[in-house]
């Protein structure tokens, strides 16, 4: 991949992956709240949302959080585009073969989740606290610094990559999925309707969103739950892993527990997805 190229992935897929956090922060805020706290794993999503509203506003209650993700965001998508292209690049050259084809898409798309879980993971652990610190019992105020000291005062450094192992887990199978959706529907979408390219890149995009989110959200939810445990515990020293909190959330409400919030996630993966992708387009055709 030349050097250019690289730049312009890194870019705009840093761009597209920011404006979308943007969009999609209010509705993931009511997820991880679906997700994470008990009392709410009995409620409707319109009870969270207002109920947000009510007790703390727009700014306090869905975009707590907001600034770490958003770089988070940028740095995630410009890993996922520049692995991706990069991995589509030397593997079409190493097998001879075309870019098209669905397994080169698959497995580059699993390449690119992988590194950008090492990026993602920290970024995602202090937004999910803060989302939902605001409903802590000891009604201590947190911000960025204060959080980062607290996981670092309480695990260390490598505290930052709690629930890496799921992370890890999401992003490889969900990227696989995310990618080869789009390239798929937009070769098909052109195809049939080489008139409407906009509308192909959108919905092409907001197709890859859901069947990521379809796929991967039970794993999100085991995420959600490990990264936010100790905020929603304090008082307790144990520190489930992956397979202690999914047996957990099992027995606790069964199967359906690891769909919580899956509803809003669906919503808010529409616009956000079809916005990454159209905006990574137009800018690398325009610039």
């Amino acid at each position: 991949m030349a050097f250019n190229d690289a730049i312009k992935d890194i870019s705009y897929g840093g761009i597209a992956g920011s404006l979308a956090k943007v969009i999609e922060f209010p509705f993931d805020t009511i997820k991880v709240r679906l997700q994470s706290l008990p009392n709410f794993q009995h409620e409707s999503t319109w009870t969270t949302i207002k109920y947000t509203w009510n007790k703390e506003g727009l700014v306090d209650g869905f975009y707590k959080g907001l600034k770490a993700p958003m770089m988070g965001a940028f740095m995630e998508s410009a890993v996922l585009f520049l692995s991706y292209n990069s991995s589509t690049n030397c593997l079409s050259n190493l097998t001879n073969s075309s870019k098209d084809l669905l397994w080169i898409q698959s497995l580059s798309g699993g390449f690119a989740g992988f590194f950008a879980s090492f990026v993602l993971t920290p970024v995602e652990l202090i937004k999910c606290n803060l989302q939902v610190s605001n409903l802590n019992t000891n009604h201590k105020t947190y911000n960025y610094s204060s959080m980062i000291k607290q996981v670092l005062r309480n695990d260390g450094i490598t505290g930052l990559w709690k629930g890496l192992s799921s992370t890890i887990i999401r992003e490889s199978g969900g990227t696989a999925i995310w990618f080869s959706t789009y390239e798929v529907s937009v070769k098909y979408l052109n195809q049939i309707n080489p008139d409407f390219e906009s509308f192909n890149l959108l919905s092409s995009g907001a197709l890859s969103g859901i069947t990521f989110n379809l796929s991967m959200h039970p794993i999100d939810t085991i995420k959600s739950n490990i990264q936010t445990f100790d905020m929603l515990n304090q008082n307790l020293k144990v520190k489930p892993d992956f397979v202690q909190t999914t047996r957990k959330l099992v027995q606790t409400g069964g199967i359906k527990s690891l769909y919580h919030g899956l509803g809003i996630t669906l919503i808010r993966a529409i616009p956000a997805n079809a916005m990454i992708f159209y905006l990574y387009d137009f800018l690398k055709r325009n610039f």
